[in-house]
């Protein structure tokens, strides 16, 4: 079915610190080699979706040095393709030039190139949530409803029922039609809800109305400016996603994802369809005599000398003999040298840490080195 993707770059929910000064979050790397983008756009390829747009709003540089022109995933084409969307001031927008003041601003904003496609359908989706979704099954059950809006939710976050701060949950009833919504701004619940992933089917046409209209009533959020205010006047139905998800909206939940990748069960699921990435020609991981690596991610052009347990090592991480490294993140091109002590620690890009040191954060709380940092 001809369908338009299109995925917002940032959330607004999202509080990673450092690790967001100097990019967007949907650049962010996550599983070694892969960035939070490449497996929101893997989605969309491997759900038959040819025609992408990516909306973005500051920090976007790093992304679009990723994604190029699309090569990757197969979006370079003459029709539909990769766009990646910048803001832009116009008088329309809020006093400060390029700030979208919800996704429906960002929408209103960027309308020109939504109607340039000839998609029937689009799906929106965010970079917050990350899954592995085949979108035809959605757009399949949204179109034998006969819905004008489908949002796809889930009970359960990989077992666990609690829900994550600031996403928005779905009163339905027994056939799944929405008939109310509200942001869950009271921190997690043990409450058995249904609770948005941040992905909606809409039939185009009916998207670029309700923007307008949205707009006219300045109603810049998309759950409540359009579907809680129209509710009782639209067919809203939800569709359950339950498979696995990983959650990215602060530093803690940045680590706790890459950490789930290092195990079997989490790995073999969310990686059962393809991720593309950017490829890079990278030399093989060195380890040297006398290394130790224990359940961990590492990727290419890494050179290991000492001891590395339960971390996610990204493309040209160098670690120095008698190193000790455990339960952390470290991002490419970063040196770790001799003697270093590092748990629950994120090295952002280009960090190098200099011999003897340690560094000891907590699961609920870890270290954060900014990129190009000298320790």
């Amino acid at each position: 079915m001809n369908t338009l993707g299109i995925i917002f770059s940032y959330t607004k929910r999202e509080n990673l610190r450092e690790l967001t000064k100097r990019r967007t979050l949907s650049s962010l790397p996550i599983g070694g080699k892969y960035r939070i983008i490449d497996i929101v756009l893997s989605n969309y390829v491997n759900s038959g979706v040819t025609d992408v747009s990516i909306i973005t709003k500051n920090n976007y540089h790093s992304l679009m040095d990723h994604v190029g022109a699309g090569k990757e995933w197969d979006l370079t084409r003459k029709k539909g393709g990769l766009r990646v969307l910048t803001p832009y001031a116009s008088p329309e927008m809020s006093v400060q030039s390029g700030v979208y003041r919800g996704d429906v601003d960002a929408l209103a904003a960027n309308m020109h190139s939504i109607r340039r496609s000839m998609a029937e359908y689009v799906v929106l989706s965010g970079s917050g949530t990350l899954y592995s979704m085949d979108f035809r099954d959605v757009i399949e059950k949204h179109v034998e409803r006969g819905a004008d809006i489908t949002a796809v939710y889930t009970r359960s976050m990989n077992g666990s029922k609690l829900v994550p701060p600031g996403v928005v949950i779905m009163d339905m009833d027994e056939g799944e039609r929405i008939w109310d919504l509200k942001y869950n701004t009271n921190g997690t619940t043990e409450q058995n809800v249904a609770w948005g992933i941040g992905v909606v089917i809409i039939k185009k046409s009916l998207l670029e109305s309700l923007v307008a209209d949205a707009m006219s009533y300045q109603e810049y959020d998309f759950y409540e400016g359009i579907m809680k205010r129209l509710a009782k006047n639209l067919n809203i139905q939800g569709y359950e996603y339950r498979g696995y998800l990983l959650e990215i909206s602060s530093v803690t939940d940045y680590m706790n994802a890459n950490m789930a990748l290092l195990r079997k069960e989490m790995s073999s699921r969310f990686f059962e369809s393809p991720i593309y990435t950017k490829v890079k020609d990278s030399v093989p991981v060195q380890y040297c005599d006398g290394c130790q690596v224990k359940n961990s991610i590492i990727a290419d052009g890494c050179k290991i000398e000492g001891l590395v347990e339960n971390c996610v090592l990204s493309r040209g991480v160098r670690i120095g003999r008698g190193a000790v490294i455990k339960n952390s993140i470290i991002m490419q091109n970063t040196e770790v040298l001799q003697n270093v002590v590092l748990d629950h620690v994120i090295l952002d890009k280009d960090v190098i840490v200099r011999e003897n040191r340690q560094l000891v954060g907590h699961e609920t709380y870890p270290v954060v080195v900014e990129k190009m940092s000298i320790v």
